[in-house]
């Protein structure tokens, strides 16, 4: 690249120019920027560098949450050492002692002691040991301690990592298409399958004696629950999936009708519904003000030819 042919020019000239030389070396490492647009191309590559990038806020409370517990802990095994050492004076023989001193000498290596032992960096058994000496009561205290931190604190950091994973994975444009993609090409796999499966004469079509009698079997219905379809009325969904009237189904329109009917009714189905029912309300009202209007003036009309034929005057059944 032009800034490596300028680096290697500088390295052969005077040495005045060795510190310039250094600052196009750094610059070298700037083409490591590159890396962001081969980045994109891998999905999950992407998903994982943004989860750690977005989930630092959360991390942070999260150590602070650790740091937290830990100190309270560390104070509390920090008196019972101080205590130790007041009772046992200034002797420093006893192993006990020397242990307390290696593991809880002061607020910092108890608290780093505590770290250790729930992150695998010590056995927890051995700053336990010289506590349980001291009294035993600190045994199930320092047990208490693991407990909390490993199923109560490091799952609630577990999870707070988890929850903003996903949140992510929520938020990836490119990621939720393809998603909806590969479930809808799933999906019209298994529908597929299920109509070769039901066509048992091979004729690229799905009669009603065919699909009724390849729904007689208990596994066929769960299989076909389990594509979002209800069941329970098979000859009311056939009329559904059979959009000509045709009594026969093809592989298209089952494949169109399975897509359309899947699942419960969503709020576009409902409202859908409720335009459709709402517009045919208003034609059923416009056509009874027009028969009402062609009634009044049909009953005009004879009430006027009655008037002109006194004799039409005695008859009830006309006018009425």
């Amino acid at each position: 690249s032009i800034v490596d042919m300028i680096s290697l020019m500088l390295q052969d000239s005077i040495p005045s120019n060795l510190a310039i030389s250094r600052v196009f070396r750094v610059l070298r490492f700037f083409r490591l920027a590159r890396i962001s647009r081969v980045i994109r191309h891998f999905s999950s590559l992407r998903f994982v560098l943004f989860a750690i990038l977005d989930s630092m806020s959360s991390l942070f409370w999260c150590l602070v949450l650790i740091a937290i517990t830990l100190y309270v802990f560390a104070v509390m095994l920090l008196n019972v050492a101080s205590e130790h050492f007041q009772q046992a004076g200034a002797s420093m023989e006893e192993q006990v002692s020397q242990d307390l001193r290696f593991w809880y000498g002061g607020l910092y290596t108890s608290m780093l002691s505590l770290f250790m032992a729930i992150s695998g960096g010590a056995d927890w058994g051995d700053p336990m040991r010289p506590l349980v000496e001291v009294h035993p009561l600190y045994g199930p205290i320092f047990v208490c301690f693991i407990m909390i931190m490993h199923f109560g604190v490091l799952n609630v950091v577990v999870g707070t990592f988890v929850a903003t994973a996903t949140e992510i994975a929520s938020k990836d444009r490119e990621a939720l298409v393809r998603c909806e993609l590969r479930q809808c090409d799933l999906y019209r796999t298994r529908i597929k399958t299920f109509f070769h499966e039901a066509d048992l004469d091979k004729s690229g079509t799905l009669s009603w004696e065919e699909f009724k009698a390849y729904l007689n079997s208990k596994e066929v219905k769960a299989y076909f629950q389990s594509l979002d379809l209800d069941v329970s009325q098979a000859h009311m969904l056939f009329e559904l999936l059979d959009i000509d009237g045709s009594n026969s189904v093809t592989i298209d329109e089952f494949l169109e009708g399975c897509m359309r009917l899947r699942g419960k009714a969503r709020n576009i189905d409902v409202s859908m519904l409720l335009r459709m029912s709402r517009k045919h309300y208003g034609q059923m009202i416009r056509l009874g003000e027009f028969l009402e209007e062609k009634c009044n003036r049909i009953e005009s009309r004879l009430n006027a030819f009655a008037r002109v034929h006194p004799t039409w005057r005695n008859n009830k059944d006309i006018l009425a």
